[in-house]
């Protein structure tokens, strides 16, 4: 690898996410006419950067989430059971708060 490699590639590893394409803030709203027939909650806005700045990325990817967008099937029933938001080392443990403080994911809670 030359100094130019080494010099690009320290460049791209001192690069906040954001700037890598990483999002902020992720906006989880692919189920959201089931949310509306529930008739309780909105789309959950996930604080990926705030997540960023307590864990590594291999803490949640791919152990917990995949990396690509939409391949993940994120739902109340399967954090409940322990996936997702709800694992054991997530919202189903005494490191985060708990996945039934609705309005702290969830938009519009009713």
């Amino acid at each position: 690898m030359t100094k130019r490699h080494l010099a690009a590639l320290f460049l791209v590893l001192a690069m906040p996410a954001v700037a890598l394409g990483v999002q902020a803030e992720i906006k989880l709203d692919d189920k959201l006419s089931s949310m509306k027939k529930q008739g309780h909650v909105g789309p959950v806005i996930y604080p990926h950067a705030k997540h960023e700045k307590l864990f590594k990325c291999n803490d949640c990817h791919p152990k917990i989430f995949k990396e690509k967008r939409s391949e993940n099937n994120i739902n109340m029933k399967a954090n409940m059971d322990g996936k997702y938001c709800g694992s054991p080392n997530c919202h189903n443990s005494p490191k985060a708060f708990p996945l039934y403080e609705c309005a702290k994911c969830h938009t519009g809670v009713k």
